[in-house]
C-alpha cells in the first residue's frame, strides 16, 4: 500500500478579480464567485497531485472579506496575519486570492508581520476573472497549489505565484494590466519559474529562506510564530517631484494633515532638487523620517551618484531607498511607525535588510 504525505492546506479569499470584483462591461456577463467556486478548481487536481506526488491534500476555504484590491486597507493586511496566527497549528500552508491592484502591498506586508514562519504562503490571482472568456484563475491557483504542497525544494514564507513568475513577498511588482504575465520581480530576480515543470533559482530561495530565521527560529508552532501584525500608513504622505515643486509642501502636510512620514520620488539616484533643502531641514528639525527613492522604474536611490543626493547623504537629511520598491518601501515604513521605533533608530531599521527587500552596495565610480 502506498504511503501518502500529507498536506492540510487553507484557501483564503480576499474578493479581487479573480473573483469578479470588476466594472460591468457591454462585452461581456459579470459573473461573481465565491469561496467554494475555487474549491471545485482545487478538488479536481487533488487527485492529481496524490498520483504524480504521493501527497493527499486535504483543503479548506475560508472567506476573510471580500473587495476589490483597490480598497485594500492595512486592517485586511492584520487580519490576514491573525488568520494565519490563529490557524498556525492547523495547516501545512496557505493560498490566498488577492486582487493584483494591491498585491505586491499585501505581499511585502505580509513578510514583515509574519517574521519567522516556517509555512508556504502563497499568494494569487487573476487578470481575468474565473468564469470569463480567456480567464487565467485555474492556472494560477493550481500553480499556487503545486508550490505550495511542493516537496522537492523547502516552500515557505510569502511569496506570489502568478502566471509564470515565483516572486519573493517584498519583491511583487506589478508592470501591466493587459498580460497574463503581470508581475515581476523588481530589480533582483524571480525564485523561479512556473509551466508545465517548475524551475527553481535555489540560491534566491534559499537566500528568501534563510531572512525567515534571521532574528528568532523558524516557528514550528503557534506559539513561537512571531507575528508583528500592524500598520500605520495613515500618516504617511507619498510624494513625486516635479521642477518648481514647493518646498512648503513638507511642512503644511506636518502641520494640517497631520503627516508624520513621508515617502519621496527624486530625480536619478535620489537626487532631489536644491531649492527642495529647506523642507528636508525642516522635517529633521521636526523629527520626522523622509525616504528618497528614484522615479526611474528600475532605479537605485543611493545618494552616491549626483551633488544633490550627496548633500542629503551628508547632512542625515533623508534615508536612502536604494532598491527597495515602493510597496516594501510604503509598509516597511508603515510597519516601524506603528511601532513606534524612534526617529532616531528610524534609518537603521529602514536600512535593515529584513526580509530581501533591500541591497544597499558602495557605488566606486
Amino acid at each position: 500500500m502506498t504511503a501518502y504525505a500529507q498536506k492540510r492546506l487553507l484557501i483564503i479569499f480576499t474578493g479581487g478579480t479573480i473573483a469578479g470584483n470588476v466594472a460591468k462591461s457591454n462585452v461581456v456577463q459579470l459573473v461573481k464567485s465565491d469561496p467554494e467556486n475555487f474549491m471545485t478548481i482545487v478538488n479536481n487536481s487533488v487527485e492529481i497531485v496524490k498520483k504524480n506526488w504521493n501527497i493527499e491534500i486535504k483543503p479548506e476555504v475560508v472567506e476573510l472579506f471580500n473587495v476589490d484590491s483597490s480598497n485594500i486597507i492595512p486592517q485586511n493586511w492584520s487580519a490576514l496575519a491573525e488568520k494565519i496566527q490563529e490557524t498556525y497549528d492547523q495547516y501545512d500552508a496557505y493560498i490566498i486570492l488577492h486582487g493584483t491592484n494591491t498585491m505586491g502591498y499585501t505581499c511585502a506586508a505580509l513578510s514583515f508581520a509574519l517574521e519567522n514562519i516556517n509555512k508556504p504562503v502563497i499568494v494569487t490571482g487573476a487578470q481575468v476573472p474565473l468564469g470569463y472568456l480567456g480567464s487565467d484563475a485555474t492556472t494560477n491557483l493550481i500553480n499556487a497549489l503545486r508550490i505550495a504542497v511542493w516537496g522537492y525544494h523547502p516552500i515557505k514564507g510569502v511569496m506570489a505565484v502568478f502566471g509564470s513568475k515565483i516572486i519573493s513577498g517584498t519583491r511583487v511588482k506589478k508592470g501591466t494590466d493587459f498580460d497574463y504575465d503581470p508581475f515581476s520581480s523588481f530589480i533582483t530576480g524571480a525564485l523561479g519559474q512556473i509551466g508545465r515543470f517548475m524551475r527553481i533559482n535555489v540560491s534566491a530561495l534559499d537566500r528568501h529562506n534563510a531572512y525567515l530565521s534571521k532574528s528568532k527560529p523558524l516557528a514550528i508552532q503557534s506559539r513561537v510564530l512571531s507575528v508583528k501584525k500592524d500598520f500605520e500608513t495613515s500618516h504617511i504622505a507619498s510624494l513625486s517631484e516635479f521642477p518648481g515643486m514647493s518646498p512648503d509642501i513638507f511642512r503644511v502636510l506636518v502641520e494640517h494633515a497631520d503627516i508624520r512620514a513621508f515617502i519621496f520620488r527624486a530625480f536619478g539616484a535620489g537626487d532631489a532638487s536644491a531649492h527642495l533643502f529647506e523642507g528636508f531641514e525642516y522635517l529633521k528639525e521636526k523629527r520626522i523620517p523622509i525616504v528618497v527613492t528614484s522615479q526611474a522604474p528600475s532605479g537605485v536611490a543611493s545618494f552616491q551618484v549626483n551633488e544633490t543626493g550627496q548633500y542629503l547623504r551628508d547632512n542625515d537629511l533623508a534615508i536612502p531607498a536604494f532598491d527597495m520598491s515602493i510597496e516594501s518601501m510604503t509598509t516597511k515604513l508603515g510597519w516601524l511607525l506603528a511601532q513606534k521605533v524612534s526617529y532616531e533608530n528610524m534609518k537603521s531599521k529602514m536600512l535593515e535588510d529584513l526580509h530581501g527587500e533591500i541591497n544597499i552596495e558602495n557605488e566606486l565610480l
